[in-house]
């Protein structure tokens, strides 16, 4: 394992042994803005590296199906770094015991499927070995669970906020439809007085200003607003430290038209300057009904 002051910024080629965490370690750079391309054949590997027009943030993954990967992968290899200095190979591996565990519990084949588990893995693990000397990382995973790993690579990958991987979506709803199922946070704010009830109001949404100015008249709606948000920018850095890269908080009323819009919208501005990504989305505006 490299030292944690070691940061390695792309392009990757991620490998090793089946079971080893590959796929953890693939989406956890797609996180981060890498692109990822699964088991290519090694003859259009070179050619995908020339094409690549961000060719620091390509990630490559190859496992041990890949025709020819224990004799020819090492030249590539050696081709391919003399024209990307900052390529990086990082090899994943783990023992014997923990990797048939790992393929017991997920009830997938190996994928030299067609000999006992543990032939495959030491089979596996003698035809990767010339690969493995060249990488420029060897991950043990044998104790790791995912979140471990996955907390590793961004380390490595120079990620040392992960509040900055936050994307954060702010939805209005209407209970009428339903509420969001995949919202981590969920607030009913049906408490609030209505906007609805006021003619002139009725019509418009929780965007308007008039709407707004008729909210931000009441004092019940203003401390919701701000502890509902003093709760969030509590969660959110939990959450982060969680390494969750979406938050969806989700924020009904009967119609969602007019208060839980305001509100969400509040929050919006609320959390601006604290995350990097803050969207809002009106879930019910192209179908808003009492």
């Amino acid at each position: 394992m490299a030292p944690s002051s070691t940061i390695f910024r792309g392009p990757f080629v991620i490998t090793g042994l089946s079971g080893g965490g590959k796929t953890v370690l693939s989406r956890s750079l797609e996180d981060l803005g890498y692109n990822c391309v699964d088991n290519i054949p090694l003859a259009l590997l070179e050619e995908l590296f020339r094409r690549s027009e961000e060719i620091e943030k390509l990630v490559v993954v190859l496992d041990v199906r890949a025709a020819g990967m224990s004799k020819k992968y090492p030249e590539i290899h050696s081709r391919l770094t003399r024209q990307h200095n900052s390529l990086r190979l990082i090899f994943v591996e783990a023992t014997v015991a923990v990797l048939e565990q790992r393929f017991s519990v997920a009830r997938r084949p190996h994928p030299l499927r067609d000999r006992g588990l543990e032939q495959a893995i030491l089979e596996e693990k003698q035809r990767l070995a010339p690969i493995r000397q060249r990488a420029d990382l060897v991950v043990d995973t044998t104790s790791l669970s995912p979140h471990d790993l996955r907390r590793h690579i961004l380390e490595l990958a120079g990620v040392d906020k992960p509040a900055e991987l936050m994307k954060i979506e702010i939805q209005s709803f209407s209970y009428l439809q339903g509420v969001p199922s995949t919202a981590s946070l969920v607030f009913d704010v049906r408490f609030l007085p209505n906007p609805y009830f006021e003619e002139a109001l009725r019509p418009l949404s929780g965007t308007d200003s008039e709407v707004a100015q008729w909210l931000s008249g009441h004092g019940q709606v203003l401390e919701a607003v701000d502890r509902i948000g003093s709760l969030v920018k509590y969660l959110v850095p939990a959450y982060a430290r969680e390494l969750k890269t979406h938050l969806l908080v989700a924020v009904g009323c009967t119609g969602g038209r007019h208060r839980s819009v305001f509100v969400a919208e509040q929050l919006a501005r609320g959390l601006e300057g604290r995350i990097q990504t803050v969207n809002v989305h009106h879930r019910d505006r192209d179908n808003w009904r009492y």
